[in-house]
């Protein structure tokens, strides 16, 4: 160990000075090195914290965007629904009243009661009781069956109206 000494003695000093420079710049080198990973880390770490902060609070935002827009749409709806209904109402009392209409004429255009008792329907009342039978073997229902059918048939259609008319204004409060 000590000829290792002895040789190392033996350098110039220039070349001592240039070796302890070029430690000097690799120690600065790997110190410099480390600053920068570090810097690079805070400012990914900071910048994914900005980035959280930003997208919660438009997360926020939107959600409370959605929400309000639920709301006025569940209102508009339930409207709409409400109003189908009233109209619903109305046409089922307009069906009610046209099928009592109907049936208290039939029962003054009969005179005899035969209304009230299940009498067919003839077209042309040169019987003043029509024979059911007959009636039934041309194909011809009793007034009774004929007036409920039609006012089954009349509520089922304005049913339906309902049903098309709430379908086409809920689309159309729908946002597009």
């Amino acid at each position: 160990m000590s000829a290792l000494i002895l040789m190392l003695a033996r350098l110039p000093r220039g070349l001592w000075f240039a070796l302890g420079a070029m430690a000097l710049l690799l120690l600065v080198w790997g110190w410099h090195g480390r600053e920068v990973r570090q810097a690079r880390l805070a400012g990914a770490a900071e910048q994914a914290a900005l980035d959280k902060a930003v997208f919660e609070a438009a997360a926020t935002e939107a959600a409370a965007r959605q929400g309000h827009l639920v709301r006025e749409l569940a209102a508009v709806q339930a409207e709409i629904s409400k109003g189908v209904d009233d109209e619903l109402a109305v046409d089922f009392a307009d069906v009610t009243r046209r099928y009592n209409d109907l049936r208290l004429r039939w029962a003054a255009a009969r005179g005899d009661g035969a209304a009230s008792q299940g009498g067919a329907v003839t077209l042309s009342r040169a019987a003043s009781a029509p024979d059911d039978a007959t009636c039934a073997a041309r194909g011809w229902v009793d007034f009774e069956t004929a007036a409920a059918a039609a006012y089954a048939a009349d509520q089922a259609i304005a049913k339906d109206d309902a049903w098309i008319s709430w379908a086409h204004a809920q689309t159309a409060a729908w946002p597009e």
